[in-house]
């Protein structure tokens, strides 16, 4: 099976860091790059393609701009992370699915997130 690609878009430095680093540790997600926006994010999804993107809450880019991505790139999926969320993940988006184990550590549910967006298994 191949990896989950991720792109991770519009987040300040820091929760990118920390996003990037939970993502590129299993061996079933391969980081594709990074955006500071939706402008950047279509230029390496045409570039490199990904199945999942990573973005935050409070980023700047606006939902249109994010969803005109999903409807440029049918198999896109995207997960919402918002540090103020006492959880800290938000959403993911097909369009709009809860996942499921809120109770596991958070790097634990970010990568069920990204995993539940790409519908793919965890790796064993």
């Amino acid at each position: 099976m191949d990896p989950i690609r991720v792109l991770v878009a519009d987040m300040v430095a820091l929760d990118r860091d920390i996003v990037r680093r939970i993502a590129a540790q299993p061996q079933d997600m391969t980081i594709v790059g990074t955006a500071r926006g939706a402008a950047e994010a279509a230029t390496v999804l045409d570039a490199h393609g990904a199945d999942v993107l990573l973005t935050a809450a409070s980023g700047t880019g606006p939902l249109g701009a994010y969803l005109a991505l999903m409807a440029a790139h049918p198999g896109l999926a995207v997960v919402v992370v918002d540090p103020a969320d006492r959880i800290g993940l938000v959403r993911v988006c097909r369009l709009a699915e809860r996942v499921r184990g809120a109770g596991a550590p958070w790097p634990e549910y970010l990568l069920a997130a990204i995993r539940s967006a790409a519908d793919a298994e965890p790796e064993h």
